[in-house]
């Protein structure tokens, strides 16, 4: 009886916990199908219309203005205000890039006549203001003169030039990843006399690649960002037979390869870092940018980053991985997890930098899906006749039959009638070139990097993807209301009217109507040195702090007279211009703790002193009743005298 009430129970138990086991199953079955979805270009512009409105929110700025207003392009030629133009213009989403343009414009010029230029080390700052540029519609090639009077060409001192300042690896790999990148933005050529040929930029990556296949800023293990950076750059050589042999860095080996072969071992170290939500990490935090960096390396290679297997986890694709880093306001946060090394960035809060990285990943899927050019490819879209043939031979290569030479070679034939500059837009070409291979036909397909160049100038295509019926032409007329917006500047400017002034400047100068309105142009240049000066002042007072007062903690008596000459300065300018000043908040309270160290000293003395005087006082009182005491004494000692006299 015992034995089958036991029986009994474990069939029970059994049943249920297969049913359970079925359940669960199910469940894991139903959240990733869930999980894993695709995203069509309007579901993928509402994301990237919710990041800048998340970021106009983050500004202070309304919904229905431009984001590159003036208060954001406070930030134009900085980290903080180039990327988000560079994702802007990449999906051309409405908004004023003359305005970016005339600041940058101006910004160059002025740095320009320093010696640092825009950077002495930095090569990528070049680079970054090159792209943001390109994507608002401008020429870096041609922005702005220098001191000389000779027009500023960015792309000729950033990259193919850059070693008459400093060499492009003086930032390690960074220099020379971001140098090619914007070296091939225009496909430019490269002049016969310059520092760098397309050639050697490629040697100095691919020889940094680590034996594992992937690439990092400084050696050691492979980054996720570097890597996918790294490939970025080699795209538009991917289709290139031309062998590379080279000292590859980690391994001290000499070794020969196609560009094809290293971006190759790249893609598989990526496969391998992308983890089961299907995102990424680096150093050693899971986060919505190193995620974003390969979104951009598919789309530009020209994998699809949805359904290519390779980047596929637990059902999750790179999207997946990306959109659960989405937060409710339309921001990006860059991890769940808190760091303490990177404490602005929080778990709970949408980042910027997070966001921006997100919406130009975005730009650069929605145009590979739609047929456009890469991320970082700024020229005119193919005419129909390229696009065409692109098009009937990337079809060709999937229909090959493998032993069918005659028909190999036509479909050869035809990829060699593409520009070499498009080649790299046939992204299936590996195809071909495995099977020539293997049927023996020879490859004569010309080296990419000595005939890409096609450009030696030129402004970048704004392509209107978010909305095709947006034109993107400058205002030719200086307009009333532009008239008014000078009328209303006040006599008093602040740096906070440098933007709105140097705009007016420019489209005035541009205007078909500036003979009309000549006059303003005098005013306006008027303004604009009046601003220049405070900004000077500004510079000036940032770096007789930091030679003067720094470390605030330090500060003694004897600072005395610089501090009271650097308030004094400090306090004549606007409460706008004072939060300019490097820790203007110290500055403010410098005086204050010289004053009270003055104060504790005369403390100190007038209590010295009445102690001292109290001294003297009390001793001065010891010393007359001593004195009276020993004449007391005295006085004794006659009278017991004179008493012994009388005896």
């Amino acid at each position: 009886m015992k034995n089958n009430i036991f029986k009994i129970r474990y069939r029970f138990i059994s049943g249920l916990l297969s049913v359970l086991i079925l359940i669960n199953v199910f469940t894991s079955v139903s959240y990733g199908e869930e999980r894993s979805r695709d995203y069509n270009t309007e579901e993928l512009l509402e994301v990237i219309e919710g990041i800048i409105n998340w970021k106009k929110s983050d500004i202070g700025v309304n919904k229905e203005e431009y984001l590159l207003n003036n208060k954001f392009l406070e930030n134009a030629g900085d980290s903080a205000g180039d990327w988000y133009p560079i994702g802007i213009g990449r999906i051309g989403y409405p908004d004023d890039y003359d305005a970016y343009l005339a600041v940058i414009l101006d910004r160059i010029s002025h740095r320009y006549f320093e010696d640092d230029k825009l950077s002495d080390t930095k090569a990528t700052e070049l680079h970054r203001i090159s792209l943001a540029i390109l994507s608002m519609g401008g020429d870096p090639t041609n922005i702005g003169k220098d001191k000389k009077g000779k027009p500023i060409n960015l792309i000729a001192d950033g990259t193919y030039n850059r070693k008459k300042t400093k060499s492009l690896g003086v930032q390690g790999i960074n220099g020379w990843i971001w140098g090619l990148i914007t070296l091939d933005s225009m496909r430019y050529v490269v002049p016969e006399d310059s520092s760098y040929t397309r050639d050697e930029i490629i040697e100095e990556i691919i020889k940094k690649q680590l034996s594992d296949g992937g690439f990092s800023l400084e050696g050691g293990e492979s980054d996720t960002d570097i890597t996918a950076m790294a490939i970025q750059a080699l795209a538009p050589y991917y289709n290139s037979e031309q062998v590379y042999t080279y000292t590859q860095k980690a391994t001290k080996k000499k070794v020969s390869k196609t560009v094809r072969q290293v971006v190759d071992e790249a893609l598989e170290t990526l496969s391998k870092f992308q983890l089961d939500d299907g995102d990424f990490e680096s150093w050693g935090a899971e986060n919505s940018e190193s995620t974003a960096q390969v979104l951009v390396t598919l789309s530009t290679l020209g994998v699809d980053p949805i359904n290519d297997k390779r980047f596929i986890k637990n059902g999750n694709t790179l999207l997946d991985g990306i959109m659960k880093y989405k937060m409710e306001d339309g921001g990006f946060l860059h991890s769940k997890t808190y760091d303490s090394e990177n404490p602005s960035s929080k778990p709970d809060e949408s980042n910027s930098m997070a966001s921006e990285q997100v919406l130009y990943s975005f730009a650069s899927l929605c145009r590979y899906n739609n047929g456009f050019r890469s991320l970082y490819d700024f020229r005119d879209e193919m005419d129909e006749k390229t696009k065409s043939q692109v098009n009937s031979v990337k079809k060709s290569i999937d229909n090959l039959s493998e032993g069918d030479v005659e028909k190999v070679k036509e479909v050869f034939s035809e990829y060699l009638k593409i520009p070499i500059s498009e080649r790299s837009y046939v992204y299936n070409y590996y195809k071909l070139s495995d099977t020539m291979k293997s049927l023996g036909i020879e490859n004569t397909s010309e080296p990419i990097a000595a005939n890409i160049g096609v450009n030696k100038n030129g402004n970048g295509t704004i392509t209107p993807i978010f909305d095709e019926s947006e034109e993107f032409s400058s205002s030719a007329l200086f307009t009333k209301e532009d008239v008014k917006k000078v009328e209303n500047l006040p006599d008093k400017l602040t740096t906070e009217h440098y933007v709105e002034v140097v705009k007016l400047i420019k489209k005035l100068e541009k205007a078909t109507n500036k003979d009309e309105y000549i006059h303003l142009l005098d005013e306006l240049n008027d303004k604009k040195r009046e601003i220049e000066k405070i900004k000077a002042e500004i510079e000036s007072l940032n770096d007789e702090i930091l030679d003067k007062l720094y470390p605030f903690n330090d500060l003694s008596i004897k600072d005395k007279k610089n501090v009271d000459e650097i308030v004094s300065r400090f306090n004549k300018l606007s409460s706008y211009d004072k939060k300019k000043v490097l820790r203007y908040e110290d500055v403010i309270k410098s005086k204050t703790q010289i004053d009270n160290l003055i104060r504790a000293r005369i403390i100190a003395i007038v209590i010295i002193i009445v102690v001292g005087i109290l001294a003297f006082v009390v001793g001065s009182r010891m010393k007359k009743r001593k004195k009276e005491r020993m004449k007391q004494k005295m006085s004794l000692f006659d009278d017991e005298e004179f008493s012994d006299e009388e005896e």
